[in-house]
């Protein structure tokens, strides 16, 4: 076994690389090693859209949202179509873009080589908690283990955790395809949620960079799915004009079951830990944002997990609370008819509603009654679809 780390990385994806970054950060002394069985650039299925949330968070572990982004334009407006047909074209305070995880993955394993991380090509299998250190089948060891290896996690498996529940796991299909013709000019993220299987929706987000490329998709609940055949037809029926290749299947550990964080040595971040936000199936910015939380935990306190624990729950653990909750009521599809109904003459509650799809905001307060009378209604009367645009 090589000589014990003070922190000890298992997987290089933006959980990975961010805590790896973080925890140098915190000590530039830190003897960090960030472990992965990949080469990179690598591919990851996924849906390629970088919030602008999280570039924040990349800023405050010192990499520049200009070296991530380069070659990819910003994007400023949302598609949102709800189950019942409701339309809103809504233009967020800050520009998202579509980054490629080939290209964003290993844009931030270049920064954390950079800042004196020690990359190191290795299949982690196993790990084993010992006097003063965690050691990963017996070859490499930490003083502190931050388990980084996505949603399907082998160290978690290996800690005695299972996998999430299917009622909270989302199963994807993602692939590439030619651009909308109206993404040409004004490239909108598109969102649209499925009528006769909620929840589910399909996606198609441009990459803005030269190539009229889109990142497309499809998911669902795995409680929901009866095969991957399924998840191919529904893309295929939603977004008819976009014939994709590269297509890839991947797992969403949705944050509605979320495993304990114990006291003691390994830490669990990102996909590995469910963070995934249960409305959106966003996770990158999860990822980074408990990334850094467990690198900066791992340098400086006697009991890495406690510290990192109240630094999640400080952080999320009401943003989590609200999220948890309002997936439960977005399981009704005309409360998403109402929600989106209820921006249209509200712009302010949807720039809300998009912090807590993409970052870690709160539920509106006024959005409540508002979302409730428009249930009302829309039952009562069976009122037709709305379309609007908020800025």
């Amino acid at each position: 076994m090589t000589e014990v780390a003070d922190v000890l990385v298992v997987g290089a994806g933006p959980s990975g690389a961010s805590a790896a970054l973080a925890a140098k950060q915190a000590d530039p002394e830190a003897d960090v090693r960030l472990l992965d069985l990949a080469d990179f650039p690598r591919d990851k299925a996924c849906g390629d859209g970088i919030a602008p949330h999280t570039l924040a968070e990349l800023e405050r572990i010192g990499v520049r949202a200009e070296d991530v982004t380069k070659g990819y334009g910003p994007i400023r407006t949302l598609d949102l179509r709800s189950p019942g047909g409701v339309q809103v074209l809504a233009r967020p305070h800050a520009a998202m873009h579509v980054i490629p995880r080939t290209v964003f993955d290993a844009r931030l394993v270049e920064a954390a080589k950079a800042a004196g991380v020690t990359f190191v090509k290795h299949h982690a299998r196993n790990l084993e908690v010992q006097d003063g250190h965690v050691s990963v089948d017996n070859e490499h060891a930490g003083k502190t283990l931050i388990v980084a290896d996505g949603a399907n996690s082998t160290l978690r498996r290996k800690l005695g955790i299972p996998r999430n529940p299917d009622d909270s796991l989302a199963v994807a299909i993602r692939g590439y395809a030619p651009e909308r013709p109206e993404d040409r000019e004004d490239p909108a993220q598109l969102i649209t949620m499925q009528d006769d299987a909620w929840p589910a929706y399909a996606w198609s987000f441009p990459l803005a960079d030269g190539t009229g490329s889109a990142n497309i998709g499809y998911g669902r609940l795995r409680s929901e799915l009866h095969s991957r055949d399924q998840l191919e037809q529904e893309l295929t029926r939603l977004l008819p004009g976009q014939p994709a290749d590269r297509l890839r299947a991947h797992h969403l550990p949705l944050s509605t079951w979320r495993p304990p964080q114990p006291d003691g040595r390994v830490l669990l971040v990102g996909d590995a830990a469910s963070l995934i936000n249960p409305l959106t199936g966003e996770g990158i910015f999860y990822a980074v944002r408990s990334g850094r939380l467990a690198g900066q935990a791992a340098v400086s306190s006697a009991d890495p997990g406690a510290a990192y624990r109240k630094a999640l729950h400080a952080s999320l653990g009401r943003h989590l609370r609200h999220t948890t909750w309002l997936a439960g009521l977005s399981k009704h599809r005309s409360a998403m008819d109402a929600a989106l109904a209820a921006t249209v003459a509200r712009p302010e509650t949807m720039h809300r509603l998009i912090d807590l799809g993409l970052g870690d905001g709160l539920i509106p307060p006024r959005l409540i009654p508002r979302v409730l009378l428009q249930f009302a209604r829309r039952r009562v009367f069976r009122r037709p679809a709305r379309t609007g645009s908020v800025r």
